[in-house]
């Protein structure tokens, strides 16, 4: 895939249950992790390069993150993520969210 470090295709059972709504995404943590850690969970890995290149303008919002086992598993925000890593970012700032956690 090329822009993360590690890839699935959908996001792995980590114990999370259902998932979690819009609103509790929004009132999650937030929490500045390494990009290299990021691990995507898009189906058939697809980033369109044209829309990561206009979130690497600006904007977009903090993606979401599911942290298991020491891992940082994107539930949403995979070009947000892509142009951090287009950028050169070291660190960006997530919505963390944990199994268990509602």
């Amino acid at each position: 895939m090329g822009w993360f470090s590690r890839s699935h295709s959908g996001m792995p059972d980590v114990g999370q249950g259902e998932g979690w709504s819009p609103s509790s995404w929004r009132s999650a943590p937030r929490r500045r992790v390494p990009v290299s850690k990021l691990e995507a969970t898009n189906r058939g890995h697809y980033l369109n390069p044209r829309t990561a290149a206009k979130y690497a303008r600006g904007g977009g919002g903090d993606p979401y993150v599911v942290e298991s086992g020491g891992r940082y598993y994107l539930a949403d925000g995979h070009h947000r993520a892509a142009a951090a890593v287009a950028r050169g970012d070291r660190y960006i700032t997530v919505r963390v969210k944990r199994p268990g956690d509602r």
